[in-house]
């Protein structure tokens, strides 16, 4: 029996779910013991000749000065060595329990250690490789951001479906629960809630619709929750916290599995950091090491490891108690911004443009008919307003990102909007 095949009857037994979905590659991966495993089971030894990076012979790090200096108030060892390719046990510690504190998760809703990943996008990207094939159909509301294609369409062949994001002003349920009842054989449902580009949180009443509709899915299923946004709500009344925690209490191991990808980037405002992080519910300790294996193996023959820097930065940043309120400051302010777009949009009189609803994340979507074209009208924009928005010519709409602007401009931006709509 090789590793590979140990590791598969294990989650077959232990996380049924999680098992069925596995992709060609999910069922051949497993952690090798190639120099990362070596180099770990020789730790603590007297002399060690393991791991090809410099040291000075007592395992601290030789930075070149002109290095060092800029990463001065960093743990030289964190900044400047090999993180574990599944990322520094402090930094997956101290994630682990800030996620589950701002989910208000009880200790009875189990979940994995966080495994770190090179950004949200190389989470999604691991989701891609463990889940997918061209026996897949990955669904997701649409509009959606673009890369979910890339990851899932272009990278694993696996088959793009997708339903109206929105239905009467709410979250499409309806869509995704018939979109989950015609999957023919395996499914990786993708929900970015509050996301982007639609920029809307569900209101807590369509919660327990959602999570009904994901728990009767008929086939083996995946759910992947995009955490990027979690936390940017502005208005009472919607979910402020992650979808996965509910998930992981309420699905059937048996049939529907859950993920949790999230990240420094907009969680903590470090879009450079490359930090992200994989969760899942936890079934045994033998099917968490199981699929760690599995991932750590991806990872390895990827990218190798995250950013030891950005690990540092944000492990560091997890132990300052003031952590919360600096986000606070930040939500307040982009809930300034909210408001003043949601005010400016009011005034906006030509029925060819109708905002959808959005109250969260970073962004809002507006719908063009009567002869809009969205791609038409964003170059327009550009040329004769100097206003850059994004096109989604699939939904014929136009995001707008008011994270960006002051909330000042975005008067403004309504105004040139209008102008060039008419024009």
């Amino acid at each position: 029996m090789t590793e590979a095949d140990r590791l598969n009857a294990i989650l077959d037994k232990q996380a049924p779910a999680l098992a069925r979905c596995l992709s060609p590659l999910g069922r051949k991966a497993a952690f090798p013991k190639g120099i990362p495993y070596q180099a770990a089971t020789a730790k603590g030894t007297e002399i060690n000749a393991t791991i090809g990076q410099l040291t000075d012979g007592s395992g601290q790090p030789m930075p070149l000065p002109q290095l060092a200096r800029q990463l001065s108030s960093l743990s030289p060892k964190e900044a400047f060595l090999y993180a574990p390719v599944s990322g520094p046990d402090a930094l997956r510690t101290l994630w682990g329990a800030r996620e589950r504190r701002l989910g208000g998760v009880t200790a009875d809703v189990r979940s994995t250690k966080p495994l770190v990943t090179h950004g949200l996008t190389h989470g999604l990207s691991l989701i891609a490789d463990l889940f997918s094939d061209e026996d897949t159909e990955i669904i997701v509301p649409s509009p959606s951001w673009e890369n979910y294609e890339l990851l899932f369409s272009l990278h694993r062949d696996a088959r793009i479906v997708s339903f109206p994001f929105f239905r009467d002003g709410r979250f499409n349920v309806e869509g995704l629960a018939d979109t989950l009842a015609k999957v023919k054989n395996k499914a990786v449902v993708i929900l970015n809630l509050p996301g982007n580009p639609s920029g809307y949180a569900p209101t807590e009443d369509e919660v327990p619709q959602i999570i009904e509709a994901l728990a009767q899915a008929p086939k083996p299923t995946v759910v992947a929750v995009d955490d990027a946004y979690q936390g940017w709500v502005y208005e009472r009344g919607h979910l402020a916290t992650s979808l996965f925690w509910k998930l992981a209490e309420r699905l059937d191991p048996e049939k529907v599995a859950a993920v949790k990808i999230d990240g420094a980037t907009k969680e903590l405002a470090f879009f450079a950091s490359r930090v992200g992080f994989l969760t899942f519910p936890h079934t045994t300790d033998e099917a968490e090491a199981a699929l760690e294996s599995k991932l750590k193996c991806i990872t390895r023959g990827t990218v190798g490891s995250a950013s030891g820097p950005a690990m540092a930065v944000v492990t560091e940043a997890l132990r300052d108690p003031t952590l919360d309120a600096s986000f606070e400051e930040r939500r307040q302010e982009l809930a300034r911004r909210y408001q003043a777009l949601r005010g400016a949009l009011a005034t906006l009189d030509d029925e060819r443009i109708t905002p959808l609803p959005f109250n969260a994340a970073y962004f809002a979507l507006l719908q063009l008919d009567g002869g809009l074209d969205a791609e038409a009208l964003r170059e327009k924009l550009i040329a004769t307003e100097s206003v850059g928005t994004i096109a989604f010519p699939e939904a014929n709409s136009l995001r707008i990102a008011y994270c960006s602007l002051d909330a000042e401009q975005l008067p403004e931006l309504v105004t040139r909007l209008a102008r060039a709509a008419k024009s």
